[in-house]
């Protein structure tokens, strides 16, 4: 299995816009990535303006299929201004898991 966990920060006044719009691309993913095992977003309780997403693929191609997908580019196209700074993206083989 391997996970992937990305922290993001989005942009004063735009967390509601991007929590609405990593709803959106978890939808996608339940509905059209069975590769993708699960897909969790989190918004910090003391931050609001930071969102961390755990994702768990079957294997390295599912990860390579989600990040590459159409899907994935054009969300990126229409919502990567609510971003603030780099996404710090961690990527690991699980090793434990309840």
């Amino acid at each position: 299995m391997i996970t992937l966990n990305a922290i993001l920060r989005a942009k004063p006044g735009q967390a509601d816009k991007l929590a609405q719009a990593l709803g959106q691309i978890g939808d996608y993913v339940e509905a059209n990535e069975p590769g993708t095992v699960s897909f969790y977003v989190g918004r910090d309780t003391e931050d609001p303006l930071v969102f961390n997403t755990y994702e768990r693929f079957v294997d390295h191609e599912a990860m390579d299929a989600h990040n590459e997908s159409a899907y994935r580019e054009k969300w990126g196209a229409k919502y990567g201004a609510l971003f603030e700074g780099d996404i710090k993206r961690y990527i690991c083989e699980e090793i434990f898991s309840k």
